[in-house]
């Protein structure tokens, strides 16, 4: 559709694993949001990484109880956006 823009949202959330937002999470990360249709931004402040690149994610520094904010664009961005929360905020 001619026009249309794309969709964006945001969220903030909150690292709760005990060891903050290290390697594991950031390659599921990653992972999970390769194969969808939306670019997903995150970070905090001004600072806004690439979220489906590990290590511009790991650059970061996250610790828990940092609190981070997610956007998401794009056809599926509501899909990435609950896809990296869910990660993030589990810290597996």
């Amino acid at each position: 559709m001619e026009g249309k823009e794309p969709k964006r949202i945001e969220a903030e959330i909150e690292i709760r694993g005990a060891l903050g937002l290290h390697a594991r999470p950031a390659a599921r990360l990653a992972k999970a949001l390769r194969g969808l249709r939306a670019q997903v931004r995150l970070g905090h402040g001004e600072r806004m990484v690439d979220a489906g690149s590990i290590l511009d994610v790991l650059t970061l520094g996250a610790r828990t109880g940092t609190r981070l904010r997610l956007i998401a664009e794009g056809e599926e961005a509501e899909e990435a956006l609950e896809t990296a929360r869910r990660i993030l905020e589990a810290g597996l």
